[in-house]
């Protein structure tokens, strides 16, 4: 009889979780795009090169990237930043409308604001997927005032944690390298003092590309820590979110709208 009970219980409890992710399908699908664009580029680093990045990155110069920028981020860092948030906040809008109104906002606000953005900044080069998230994010505010306040309490509470933990893996990794280097430097030194040409050949080769990785690090880094953050551009991905829902969703999203608590006591009040 337990044992009978454990599986219907675990039945249940897959059923459930079957249930709820095909309730945000789209959530799961952006944000496993999301993931697997990054490692593909990074090859499954902390950073994308460089070079690689800026081929990917968003401009007036580079109007085809309109869709590779979002796939492209700085760093590990900034990518969970953005998943975060946009898995809580694109639950709320799946939940309270569909899956197509989370990629069309995405996509609408992604496309929208940095074609925007770079008709008045055609110089900067925009990388990420956070124009998108942003959208996602005021459409859930609007959808789900409660839910998306919660969420946002969760969103600071998480980084605050996590930031430092992404400081300290970053370190971690980079001295590592070094260490490796140091180590390949003192292996290169023993092969030419005892006069062994093919280990020393080989150490070489092996040192020259960890000295080409840790140089491309420090590169992305560099650049990662320099980025700006630009309050106009998520402003505008903002608006646009609720712009999609008042073009699209307008019946839908006034229904939201009234059944919240605090429009309801807020229509009281006012009579």
């Amino acid at each position: 009889m337990v044992k009978e009970k454990e599986k219907l219980i675990g039945k249940g409890i897959l059923a459930s979780t079957c249930a709820i992710a095909w309730r945000i399908k789209a959530t799961i699908a952006i944000t496993l795009i999301l993931f697997a664009a990054y490692f593909f580029f990074s090859q499954g680093n902390l950073f994308i090169e460089k070079n690689i990045l800026l081929s990917m990155s968003f401009s007036a110069g580079t109007p085809f990237n309109i869709i590779s920028y979002m796939l492209a981020h700085m760093s590990i860092w900034h990518l969970i930043v953005n998943v975060v948030s946009l898995v809580l906040f694109a639950s709320i809008v799946e939940l309270a409308l569909s899956s197509k109104d989370v990629a069309g906002i995405f996509l609408f606000s992604a496309i929208l604001t940095v074609a925007f953005f770079s008709f008045f900044n055609p110089g900067i080069a925009l990388i990420g997927a956070s124009a998108g998230v942003w959208g996602i994010m005021a459409s859930g505010f609007v959808l789900n005032a409660k839910k998306a306040v919660a969420g946002l309490a969760i969103i600071i509470t998480l980084f605050l944690f996590l930031f430092p933990v992404a400081e300290i893996v970053v370190q971690q990794q980079e001295n590592s390298m070094v260490q490796n280097n140091a180590e390949l430097e003192t292996s290169l030194v023993e092969a030419i003092e005892t006069g062994n040409k093919e280990r020393e050949a080989i150490i070489a080769i092996e040192k020259k590309q960890v000295e080409t990785e840790l140089k491309e690090f420090g590169e992305s880094k560099q650049l990662a820590a320099g980025a700006k953050i630009d309050p106009f551009l998520h402003s505008y991905a903002a608006i646009f979110g609720i712009f999609y829902l008042l073009l699209f969703r307008r019946k839908e999203t006034e229904k939201c709208v009234r059944n919240q608590k605090l429009f309801r006591v807020f229509h009281r009040t006012k009579h």
